[in-house]
């Protein structure tokens, strides 16, 4: 049981924590944090996980899941030893940047220290020169709380934990599960991908109402990988992992809102946190899906790929409102890393859901619409366009195999 558990830790935190390591070296400094790491980490190891399980599927008649398997967990362990490399080469710059003479021969917690405030500055409080200097744009380091904020970071903090406890404790299980979740038993144990009809186990054709949407191939690595049930993959692991990640996504989005007024980042979450467990006025409310359905695509369009993109848009308008900021010496990758971000988000939504495709162009139409007229920039248009491309190479294979 404890190599399970040990197992899981490594496939579903540990190595997507590392890949986020990779794109987080061109975000701005402020978003050069822990949180934002883990996010863009598996943002990024969902992509992949697309560009490798659609073509296995597609090209390889017998045992495509196990090459997807043994490819993906391949690219998993090569891009987290990429963002290991990185990020060792930084602080090893950083530190003899900062000390060329000096070099200290005993580890201890300041070293430490130092060297995660290179990696994660976002994480970084403001020096006393920091505060001081008129110039500084103090807003974008960690704010010290007051003990009256830290009791509503606490209480938010039992109100997710206490929801955890209740996906875990009380698993709901939905019809839909003898298609999702089985399609994921027969790939963890047949090696097949949507070629097994879930309902009768009689060999089929590819589904392609379903197959493009391959979450449930993810879920069946989980399980291989961790070596455990699919089932209990999907109705008692994931929701420990995606009903945190869904706050950490409302986190950024609260961070952004309040950016200047960060006390009130709490109580924004604690307000959302009680609308999710109290939002079951219907079997098809997001909080219904999000709570008691967690692991299936379309609740992961409705909780995570939808706010993700506001999050990102946020993230952008915040950017251009400072015209001054925006036009300065600023490299090009950090400028357009939230439109990376968007794209990745976009292939995160195919994977989850074929709605997730359509919704997230609509969404990302509309809000460019009004990112159009606020700036009047003509780059928005470009950059919305460009990370919309995975959207339309989505819909291009699944007219392709419709023919």
């Amino acid at each position: 049981m404890i190599l399970i558990i040990i197992r899981l830790l490594v496939w579903m935190v540990v190595i997507p924590f590392l890949i986020g390591l990779i794109p987080l070296q061109i975000l701005p400094q402020k978003r050069q944090t822990v949180i934002v790491t883990f996010i863009s980490g598996y943002l990024l190891s969902f992509a992949v996980f697309e560009l490798i399980a659609i073509p296995c599927m597609m090209n390889i008649e017998y045992g495509s899941f196990h090459y997807t398997t043994r490819i993906y967990a391949a690219a998993e362990v090569l891009l987290a030893v990429i963002g290991i490399m990185h990020s060792y080469a930084k602080i090893r710059k950083e530190m003899r940047l900062a000390a060329p003479v000096v070099k200290k021969k005993s580890f201890s917690g300041q070293d430490l220290k130092d060297k995660l405030a290179i990696v994660f500055p976002g994480d970084c409080y403001a020096e006393a020169e920091d505060l001081l200097n008129p110039r500084s744009d103090v807003t974008i380091y960690r704010q010290h709380f007051s003990a009256e904020t830290m009791i509503f970071w606490l209480i938010f903090a039992a109100i997710v934990l206490f929801q955890m406890y209740m996906a875990f404790t009380h698993a709901s299980f939905d019809g839909d599960d003898a298609y999702y979740v089985t399609e994921s038993l027969l790939a963890q144990q047949a090696n097949v991908m949507n070629t097994i009809l879930p309902y009768t186990g009689s060999s089929t054709s590819l589904d392609i109402r379903h197959a493009l949407a391959v979450i449930t191939m993810w879920v069946a690595f989980i399980a291989k990988a961790g070596g455990i049930h699919a089932t209990i993959v999907s109705h008692t692991v994931l929701p420990l992992l995606f009903i945190p990640f869904v706050y950490m996504v409302y986190m950024q989005i609260g961070m952004i809102l309040f950016r200047r007024k960060k006390e009130m980042i709490p109580i924004f979450l604690i307000v959302l946190s009680v609308i999710q467990m109290f939002g079951n006025t219907s079997i098809y409310t997001p909080e219904t899906f999000f709570l008691t359905r967690t692991w299936q695509g379309k609740s992961l369009v409705s909780n995570l790929v939808i706010p993700l993109l506001i999050w990102l848009f946020l993230w952008i308008s915040e950017e251009y409102q400072n015209l001054s900021r925006a036009n300065s010496n600023t490299p090009l990758l950090e400028k357009i890393s939230p439109w990376i971000l968007m794209g990745l988000v976009n292939m995160t939504g195919g994977i989850c859901s074929s709605m997730g495709v359509i919704l997230g162009t609509i969404l990302i139409g509309a809000y460019t619409i009004v990112m159009l007229v606020i700036t009047r920039r003509i780059g928005v248009l470009l950059g919305a366009f460009l990370c919309c491309i995975p959207n339309l190479v989505y819909v291009l294979i699944y007219l392709s195999i419709l023919r």
